[in-house]
C-alpha cells in the first residue's frame, strides 16, 4: 500500500481530497435497470431444470414466499442507502454503523464472489444463452451450419471467447464512464424486456392451446418423441404427478431467491445516483416487483404450455437423455416455431446474462475504491479519471481477475461445483439485521435521516430488516444443506471459511500498515466517505 496521503485519508481522520471524482449522473430508470439485470431472469431457467427434484414443490408459491423475503432486504438495503448516499455498498453501511472490521470483512465477501460472477457470465451467457440461440434456429431454418456454431459456444474454448469479449468489452464501458455505460445499458434492457415480452407470450398462447408444444416437439425431433420422454422418466422411477408438498416448496425457495435477492447490489454506486433520497427504494423495490411478476408469469404459463409431466421428466432426465432440454427459452423457441420469436426470446436471454456480468464489475470497482479512500486498500485503486469520473485502476483489477475467473472455469474442473450462495446469503443476512437494529443503535443518525419511516411507531427499517433476516438465514442454511443445489460441495464449503478468513486478514494486516504511516483506521468510520 502507497502512503496515506494519496489516498486522502489523514490521522486526524480528515479526508484531503474534497471529493471521490465520482459524479451523480445516475437516473432513476438507470438504477432501476440495473437492479432488473442484477436479478439475471435468465436463471429462472435452473428453476425448472431442478424441478423434478423437488417432487410436489409449487414454483409459484416458493417464488412469492422468496419475493417477499426479498423486498424486506431491499428496502432495508434502499434505506440504508439514503442515510449513507455514497458509493461502496455494505462495506459504507456496515463500517459506520457496526464496525470497520465487520464493513470490510462482509464486503470482501460479496467483491470476491462478484468477480467470480464476472468471470462465470461469460461461459454462462455461451452456454445457457448463445449456445441454445444458434442451436434451435439450426433446427427451424435447417441449417447445419448453424447447429455447429451453438455446438462450439457450448465448448470450454467457446465459453473462455465469449468471456474475454464481454469482460474486455464491458470494461471498456466502464472506464468511459456511468453515463456512457448506462446509456448503453438502458437501450439492451428495453430489447431484453420487449424479448421477454414476447417470451410470455409465446407461454400463453402455449398454455391456450394456439401453439401445441407435443406437436412442434414430435415435428423437429421425430414422431412420438414427447411422449417417449414421459414413459422414459416413468421407467426411471420419475413420479410425473406428485401431490403438493409444503415442505419440498420451501426448500425449492432458495432458487428464486438465488435471483430476487441481488437487486439490492445497486447501491454499490449510490454516490453516482441523481436522487440520492429515494432512487434507490424506487430502483430496488420496483426491480423486484417487476422482476418478480416476469419470473411468476414465464413459471406459471411456462408450466402450462409445455406441461407439467413434460417439464418434471425433462428436468429429471436432463443428464442421461440427449433430448431432455429443460431450459426454458429453448422449449419456448421450439413452442413458437418461429425464427424470429427465436431471436427475440433468445437475444433477450443473452442480453440479460452478458450485462449481469457487467453488473458485477460495476459493484466491484465501486466497493474497491471505497476501500482505498479510507485506506483499506492501495490508492491506485481510489485514482479516478478527471475526464470520465471512472475509478480506472479498480476497474482494471476486477477485469484482470475476472479473466482469470473465467479460464480456470472454462478450462479446469476446479469451480464447477464451486458456488457461492452461502456466502453471500450470509453477507445479507448481516445488512438485514444491522439494518433492524440500525434505529436503535445509531438512533441520532436515524432520526434526521430520510430513513426514518415508522409504521405503528416501529421503525419500518426494523420490520424490513427482520424479514430479510429470515430469508437470507434460510437461504444461508439451505444453501448449506441442500444436495441439489450443490452449494454444500467440501470446496464451496471450505470457500466459506477461506473468503471470511481472508476479508479477515487484509483488514487486519491493512490496519497494520497504516498504524506505522500513523494512521488511525478506525476513525474513518466516524465520518461519511467523501463525495
Amino acid at each position: 500500500m502507497t502512503d496515506i496521503s494519496k489516498t486522502g485519508a489523514t490521522s486526524s481522520g480528515v479526508y484531503v481530497r474534497k471529493s471521490s471524482g465520482l459524479v451523480r449522473t445516475v437516473t432513476t430508470l438507470d438504477t432501476l435497470f440495473y437492479s432488473i439485470i442484477q436479478v439475471a431472469i435468465p436463471y429462472t431457467i435452473f428453476n425448472f431444470a431442478v424441478y423434478a427434484f423437488y417432487p410436489g414443490a409449487s414454483q409459484e408459491i416458493a417464488c412469492i414466499i422468496a419475493l417477499i423475503g426479498s423486498l424486506g432486504l431491499g428496502i432495508t438495503y434502499a434505506l440504508f442507502s439514503s442515510v449513507y448516499p455514497r458509493s461502496g455498498g455494505e462495506y459504507v453501511f456496515l463500517s459506520r454503523t457496526t464496525h470497520p472490521f465487520l464493513g470490510l470483512v462482509i464486503s470482501f465477501i460479496m467483491v470476491f464472489w462478484q468477480i467470480y460472477m464476472f468471470g462465470l457470465d461469460g461461459p454462462f451467457a455461451a452456454s445457457i444463452g448463445i449456445a441454445p440461440f444458434f442451436t434451435i434456429i439450426g433446427f427451424q431454418a435447417n441449417n447445419p451450419m448453424l447447429m455447429n456454431i451453438g455446438a462450439f459456444f457450448d465448448t470450454t474454448t467457446g465459453w473462455f471467447l465469449v468471456g474475454v469479449v464481454m469482460i474486455a468489452f464491458f470494461s471498456y464501458q466502464l472506464y468511459l464512464g456511468m453515463r456512457t455505460y448506462f446509456k448503453y445499458q438502458r437501450w439492451a434492457t428495453y430489447i431484453a424486456l420487449f424479448g421477454i415480452a414476447l417470451f410470455i407470450l409465446v407461454l400463453v398462447l402455449g398454455s391456450m392451446g394456439v401453439f401445441n408444444f407435443p406437436d412442434r416437439l414430435n415435428s423437429i425431433a421425430g414422431a412420438g418423441s414427447y411422449s417417449k420422454m414421459l414413459e422414459d422418466a416413468k421407467a426411471q422411477g420419475v413420479d410425473l404427478t406428485p401431490n403438493f408438498n409444503w415442505m419440498q416448496t420451501l426448500y425449492f425457495i432458495i432458487w428464486p431467491a438465488f435471483t430476487f435477492l441481488f437487486a439490492v447490489l445497486s447501491v454499490s454506486f449510490s454516490g453516482e445516483i441523481k436522487d440520492i433520497k429515494r432512487g434507490q427504494l424506487y430502483a430496488i423495490v420496483g426491480a423486484n416487483l417487476i422482476s418478480g411478476l416476469i419470473v411468476l408469469l414465464l413459471t406459471y404459463f411456462g408450466r402450462h404450455a409445455v406441461g407439467d409431466q413434460f417439464m418434471i421428466a425433462s428436468s429429471a432426465l436432463g443428464a442421461v437423455e440427449p433430448l431432455a432440454h429443460p431450459w426454458m427459452s429453448f422449449l419456448a423457441s421450439i413452442l413458437g416455431g418461429n425464427i424470429l420469436l427465436t431471436l427475440f426470446i433468445n437475444l433477450s436471454m443473452v442480453i440479460l446474462i452478458v450485462y449481469a456480468a457487467a453488473a458485477s464489475a460495476v459493484y466491484v470497482s465501486r466497493v474497491l475504491l471505497a476501500w482505498s479512500l479510507d485506506g483499506l486498500a492501495p490508492a491506485k485503486l481510489g485514482v479516478v479519471s478527471d475526464k470520465y469520473h471512472s475509478p480506472i485502476y479498480a476497474i482494471l483489477v476486477a477485469a484482470v481477475l475476472a479473466l482469470v475467473s473465467c479460464a480456470v472455469y472454462s478450462f479446469t474442473d476446479l469451480m464447477r461445483v464451486l458456488s457461492g450462495i452461502a456466502s453471500m446469503g450470509t453477507v445479507f443476512a448481516v445488512v438485514a439485521i444491522a439494518g433492524m437494529l440500525f434505529p436503535f443503535i445509531k438512533r441520532d443518525v436515524y432520526e434526521t435521516s430520510p430513513a426514518k419511516i415508522e409504521i405503528g411507531k416501529i421503525p419500518l427499517m426494523t420490520i424490513t430488516g427482520f424479514i430479510g433476516a429470515v430469508m437470507t438465514i434460510f437461504v444461508v442454511y439451505r444453501g448449506l444443506t441442500d444436495d441439489t443445489y450443490a452449494a454444500n460441495s467440501p470446496l464451496s464449503v471450505a470457500m466459506y471459511f477461506i473468503v471470511i478468513a481472508s476479508g479477515a486478514v487484509w483488514y487486519l494486516v491493512a490496519k497494520w500498515i497504516r498504524s506505522r504511516q500513523g494512521v488511525d483506521i478506525d476513525a474513518r468510520s466516524k465520518e461519511i466517505p467523501i463525495e
